[in-house]
């Protein structure tokens, strides 16, 4: 048993401990109820992959669920995930790293359930290489 208390130290609501399920996470429902690691995934704010492609597309720096990358030329690649969202109905943040002199940017993205594909260049310019990532939120 556990009890929630408010600033005054007042007894509010009293628990037994029970577990949140994957269906509350989804509905972000699971008042009052504790969150094993394992679930934490199924929460609808939290990134189900997140990824940072070295400059020359090559080299995966960091990751979460994803499996590969596939470089398609330069400031072309594609992040592919280890586990596929749903649809393709899921939101996308991407970024690109640059130096001082210019402006770099994402120049666009085409998503899939299975991967994410992100072009970047300079401002001016057609597609360069530069470092980039992205992090990814939506139900699997």
């Amino acid at each position: 048993m556990w009890t929630f208390y408010n600033s005054n130290g007042e007894a509010l609501v009293q628990h037994a401990e029970s577990e949140a399920t994957q269906a509350e996470m989804e509905a972000s429902t699971a008042v009052a109820k504790f969150v094993p690691p394992d679930l934490v995934k199924y929460s609808p704010g939290v990134a189900k992959a997140w990824g940072e492609a070295s400059a020359d597309g090559a080299t995966l720096l960091a990751n979460f669920n994803v499996g590969s990358l596939t470089d398609n030329g330069s400031g072309d690649v594609e992040f592919n995930y280890t586990t596929a969202f749903s649809s393709i109905n899921y939101g996308a943040a991407t970024y690109v790293m640059g130096n001082n002199d210019a402006v770099y940017g994402n120049w666009g993205y085409q998503k899939t359930a299975s991967k994410l594909r992100c072009m970047a260049g300079k401002e001016g310019s057609v597609t360069s290489d530069h470092q980039q990532g992205f992090a990814a939120f939506g139900d699997q």
